[in-house]
C-alpha cells in the first residue's frame, strides 16, 4: 500500500515482504504514476534513488528497546527524534551517547535511514517520524482480510471509492483558502504566547522566549522561514511565527500556510473518479494460456491469527486498569483526580464519604521463632491418639505399633533408665522371688506392683497418661514379645 500524504495511491499483493517483491512493486508503481519524490519501503533506491527515505520512529525504538533499556533514553530518544533543529538534537545524542556509547552506535550501524525531523529535506511538508497511515489503513481492512483474493480487492476498491466520493463532497462546501481544520489549530496556538517580538524590519524579527529555555530566533515571512526550521519542514507557522504573524496589523495567517494546505489542493486530489464494477460473476473472461494456480501456503500450526502481534513495548492499553469515575481516565482513583470539576469530587465525597486509610500492621507474617536455650534436641510433643514406643537394644528388630498396625511408630525415643531397674525394661515383667515369712510375699514383693503385674518407676507410664490413649485405658504396656497382631 503506497500513500501520499492522506490520500491512498495504489496496492498491491504479494506472498513475503522480500527486497525482490518491493523492487517488483516500485517497478509497477513507477509505470503508473512516475517518479515523484516520495521515500516508500524496501527496494526504493533501486527503483527511486533520489527519493528521501525516511524510518518509522516506532519500530526503531521497539527494536531499539531490545538491546538497550534505561531512563537516559527515554528522556532523549523520541525527544531526538522530535527535534526539529540540528543543535536539539546533537543536545539529546550527547546525553544517550554520554551514558552508553554501545546504543548509539547501536543507531549508527544498524539504523542509516531519516528518523529526525532535524535532518528532513524542506522541500517535503510532511513531518511524521512514524507510518501511522499506513497502519490506519491497515486497521479499516482488518475484517475483511479473510476474504479470497479477489473479492478482499474489490471490497478494497469499494471502500476507496466511497471515501472518494464523502471527501469530494466535503470538498464542495469547503471556503476560505485553507482547510478549516489547519486554521483552527492556528488560531488556538495564537493564544497565550509568552514571546519578545523585536521587529527587524517590516517581515523580518527576532523572536525570544519569555521564561523557560529564553532561545531567540529570526522569522522572515517574505521567506516563510523560522530559525528553528518548524515552519520549512512542515509547511505550517511555528510558534515563532505566529507571534509575529499576530503583532503585525492587517495580517491574516492564511497568506503564509503553504500551499500544500489549501483548498484547491484538496479538491484537485478528490477530483478523479474511482470506476464503479459489477460483481466478478459479470467481469469478461481472459485467456492466458496457463492456468494461475494459488500459492503454496506454508502450514502453520493452530488457528490463524486476524490481528498481528502486539510489541513487548506497547502492552495491553488500559486493560486491567482503574478507570476514574470522574474524569474517565485510567491509572488514579476519584479522590486524587486532578482533571476533574471539584464540585464533581466534592459531591462524591459526600456520597461515599473520604477514603479508607489502609492500616500499617507491625506484625510479621513470618512465624516466629524461638530462641533455643537447650543444647540437646527438641522435638514435638506425642498426641494424644498415639503412644510413645522405646527403643528396643539395637539387636532387636523394631518394634512395630502398639495399636495392632503393622508399620513402626511414628517417632521412637531412647528415655534413661531410672538407676535401680538398669537390668530390667519398664515395659517388662520383674520376676518374683518365693514368698517367705508372715506375709508370703510382701517381703519380696515390690511396693508398685499391682493386681495385673507391673513395677512402680519413675519411668513407668500411669494408665491415665496421654501416651496411654488407646481404646482401652486398663490395658497395661505390653511386652515387645506380645506386639503382633496374633498374641498367642
Amino acid at each position: 500500500m503506497v500513500i501520499i500524504g492522506c490520500t491512498p495511491v495504489a496496492f498491491g499483493v504479494f506472498d513475503y515482504e522480500t527486497n525482490e517483491n518491493w523492487v517488483w512493486f516500485m517497478q509497477k508503481l513507477r509505470e503508473a504514476i512516475g517518479s515523484p519524490s516520495v521515500a516508500v519501503m524496501t527496494g526504493v533506491k533501486d527503483v527511486y534513488p533520489e527519493a528521501e527515505h525516511r524510518e518509522c520512529m516506532f519500530h526503531l525504538v521497539s527494536n531499539f528497546k531490545k538491546k538497550h533499556r534505561g531512563k537516559v533514553f527515554t528522556e532523549h530518544l523520541w525527544a531526538a527524534a522530535y527535534s526539529w533543529h540540528p543543535y536539539f538534537f546533537e543536545k539529546h545524542w550527547d546525553a544517550m551517547e554520554k551514558a552508553k556509547p554501545k546504543a548509539t552506535q547501536y543507531l549508527r550501524d544498524c539504523h542509516k535511514k531519516l528518523w529526525t525531523r532535524s535532518q528532513f529535506r524542506t522541500i517535503r511538508k510532511v513531518d511524521y517520524v512514524t507510518n501511522n497511515l499506513a497502519e490506519s489503513f491497515n486497521k479499516w481492512i482488518k475484517e475483511f482480510k479473510a476474504m479470497n483474493l479477489d473479492d478482499l480487492m474489490d471490497k478494497i476498491r469499494q471502500l476507496l471509492m466511497v471515501k472518494w466520493n464523502q471527501r469530494r463532497k466535503v470538498a464542495r462546501n469547503l471556503e476560505g483558502v485553507i482547510l478549516p481544520h489547519v486554521m483552527k489549530n492556528l488560531n488556538e496556538r495564537s493564544r497565550d504566547l509568552n514571546m519578545d517580538v523585536e521587529e527587524c524590519g517590516d517581515e523580518v524579527g527576532e523572536i525570544s522566549v519569555l521564561g523557560g529555555s529564553g532561545y531567540r530566533h529570526v522569522v522572515n515571512l517574505t521567506n516563510k522561514t523560522c530559525s528553528c526550521r518548524t515552519w520549512q519542514v512542515s509547511g505550517i507557522p511555528c510558534k515563532h511565527a505566529i507571534a509575529f504573524i499576530t503583532s503585525l496589523s492587517d495580517n491574516s495567517m492564511e497568506n503564509y500556510v503553504d500551499h500544500y494546505y489549501s483548498i484547491e489542493k484538496f479538491r484537485a486530489a478528490y477530483a478523479q473518479l474511482i470506476p464503479a464494477l459489477p460483481d466478478k460473476s459479470q467481469w469478461p473472461k481472459s485467456e492466458h494460456g496457463f492456468f494461475l494456480y494459488p500459492p503454496l501456503l506454508k502450514s502453520v500450526a493452530g488457528r490463524r491469527k486476524t490481528e498481528r502481534y502486539k510489541g513487548f513495548a506497547e502492552g495491553n492499553g488500559n486493560k486491567g486498569r482503574h478507570q476514574c469515575p470522574i474524569c474517565k481516565k485510567f491509572g488514579h482513583h476519584w479522590h486524587n483526580c486532578r482533571e476533574g470539576n471539584p464540585e464533581d469530587i466534592a459531591a462524591m465525597l459526600a456520597e461515599r464519604g473520604p477514603p479508607k486509610k489502609k492500616r500499617k500492621t507491625t506484625e510479621s507474617n513470618n512465624v516466629p521463632v524461638q530462641e533455643v536455650t537447650s543444647q540437646s534436641m527438641i522435638f514435638p510433643l506425642p498426641s494424644e491418639n498415639n503412644e510413645i514406643a522405646i527403643q528396643a537394644p539395637s539387636s532387636e528388630k523394631t518394634a512395630r505399633s502398639k495399636s495392632g498396625s503393622n508399620q513402626p511408630e511414628v517417632l521412637s525415643i531412647e528415655y534413661p533408665i531410672a538407676a535401680d531397674s538398669k537390668k530390667s525394661k519398664c515395659n517388662k515383667r520383674v520376676p518374683t522371688n518365693k514368698p517367705t515369712g508372715k506375709n508370703p510375699g510382701a517381703a519380696n514383693k515390690p511396693k508398685g506392683r499391682k493386681k495385673d503385674g507391673g513395677v512402680k518407676g519413675k519411668n513407668l507410664t500411669t494408665l491415665d497418661s496421654p501416651a496411654m490413649g488407646t481404646r482401652s485405658k486398663k490395658m497395661a504396656p505390653a511386652s515387645p514379645a506380645m506386639s503382633t497382631r496374633s498374641k498367642r
